[in-house]
This record gives structure tokens, C-alpha cells and sequence, in this order.
């Protein structure tokens, strides 16, 4: 694997606590950068810090929140000078189910973390790589986006 040379910079890693945006946690840490994980599961939150090692800022956010996004970034910059590079990797799937049964209510839980959540992300941090004049944005999406599976 290539070696990145991250020292110096911080990332914000969305839904970082598992899963992809826990790896990309991990690599940008062993490559030196300062990492602010981004997670709403508390436990999550907990394990990840025991994994990353050394003193990661894990910050509980609800990123369909616009106040929750705000805040997070406030906290993250308590700790960190400048955000360098966000990593919006906060998803979830939703119920496994015919449209015809599919909850409303989760239908839009999917959409405000999913989509509202990325929006928002970019919307509250951006300003600051701008006046930093420095800023590197990955949005990342699942495949379910445009590869159907049944009742998905």
C-alpha cells in the first residue's frame, strides 16, 4: 500500500466509528493525520477510539441536524486548528421491504442521514476550508444507488 504523508493535516470522517469510514479512519491516521471521527452510536464511538489508538476526537452527531453539524464542527476546531479534508461516509440502509410496505418514517430516516446528512456536512465545513483556502471533500456513496437489489 502507498504511503501517505497526511502529517499536519486533520480530516472529519463521517460515520467513522465502522465500517468504510472506520478503515479510512485508520489510514489516515497511520499516515499521520489528525482524525475527527463523526459518529450518533455512543458505543461505536467507544470501540473506535480503542481501535484508532492514541487520542482520535471522536465527536457524537446527528448529521440530518444542521445545529448537531454545526456544533461538531465547533468542537472539532476546539481540538484542531483547521479541517483540511471532510469524508462524509455516515449512511444507513433502511428496512428490507416492498415499496408498497415501506415505512414512511424510515423512508425519510434514509433520505436526512443519507442524503440531507451529506449536504449538510459539506455545507457547514466547506466556509472553513475556503477561508483557509485549503480543503479536500469525498462523498461517498453505496452502490445501492444505482445497482437495484430486490426489496432494497
Amino acid at each position: 500500500m502507498n504511503k501517505l504523508d497526511m502529517r499536519g493535516r486533520t480530516a472529519i470522517i463521517t460515520g467513522g466509528a465502522a465500517g468504510i469510514g472506520l478503515a479510512i479512519a485508520q489510514r489516515l491516521v497511520q499516515s499521520g493525520a489528525h482524525v475527527s471521527v463523526w459518529d450518533r452510536d455512543d458505543k461505536a464511538l467507544a470501540e473506535c477510539a480503542k481501535t484508532l489508538g492514541g487520542p482520535p476526537q471522536t465527536v457524537k452527531v446527528d448529521v440530518a441536524q444542521e445545529a448537531s453539524v454545526a456544533t461538531a464542527l465547533a468542537e472539532t476546531l476546539k481540538r484542531y486548528p483547521k479541517v483540511d479534508i471532510l469524508v462524509c461516509s455516515a449512511g444507513i440502509t433502511g428496512p428490507n421491504t416492498t415499496v408498497a410496505e415501506y415505512p414512511l418514517a424510515e423512508w425519510k430516516q434514509v433520505l436526512d442521514i443519507n442524503l440531507t446528512g451529506t449536504f449538510l456536512c459539506n455545507r457547514v465545513v466547506i466556509p472553513h476550508m475556503t477561508k483557509n483556502d485549503y480543503g479536500r471533500v469525498v462523498n461517498i456513496a453505496s452502490i445501492a444507488g444505482k445497482e437495484g437489489n430486490p426489496n432494497a
